[in-house]
């Protein structure tokens, strides 16, 4: 069931990821709050579909690209949100970057649904991502950690596993400041 995946948000990022997934053979079902942006998905070649929870549903993966901490927690928790609709088993890659305990919160109530929640923040602006060279930088749990490199390996150049959930982000929010120290 890893070949179909929903890919919740359409913008940049998730624009980029469309494209690798159709090159890793995935069906997409994607959703953004932006009808816009779904008619968009749909050109592309994914099922454009009208909600998290149809995103959601009846895949092995789900890739969220949002662009807060609360918009994430919203899309995860939500009544009609992820963990209300996927199927025990499902990995939920966040690659927002966010704060760490955000990860986490959302990991917890994910595992009590039995969904794996992972992040895995993009090293790569939408270009590189699209061109097949983004690191995704994970986070979660080592029982899950083979799938979860499998399936993100073909979409970039490389998935690298920090530690539990939370991990990820952590070294995002370092390579990010370690940029910004040297580039100013």
């Amino acid at each position: 069931m890893l070949n179909s995946v929903g890919l919740i948000g359409v913008g940049a990022m998730g624009t980029a990821l469309l494209a690798r997934l159709h090159i890793a053979h995935h069906k997409v079902k994607a959703y953004d709050v932006s009808e816009d942006r779904v008619r968009f998905a749909r050109d592309q070649g994914a099922e454009g579909v009208s909600s998290v929870a149809e995103a959601s549903r009846d895949v092995g993966a789900v890739h969220v690209f949002v662009r807060t901490d609360q918009e994430l927690l919203d899309v995860c928790l939500a009544d009609a949100g992820i963990l209300a609709t996927a199927a025990p088993g499902t990995l939920v890659f966040m690659h927002s970057t966010v704060m760490p305990d955000t990860c986490r919160q959302i990991a917890g109530a994910a595992e009590a649904c039995g969904v794996v929640a992972l992040d895995a923040p993009v090293t790569a602006v939408p270009r590189h991502v699209a061109a097949g060279d983004a690191t995704f930088l994970l986070g979660g749990p080592e029982n899950v950690k083979a799938a979860a490199i499998a399936h993100l390996e073909p979409l970039g150049r490389a998935a690298c596993h920090f530690g539990p959930t939370g991990a990820g982000s952590v070294a995002k929010i370092a390579k990010n400041l370690i940029n910004c120290r040297f580039s100013i």
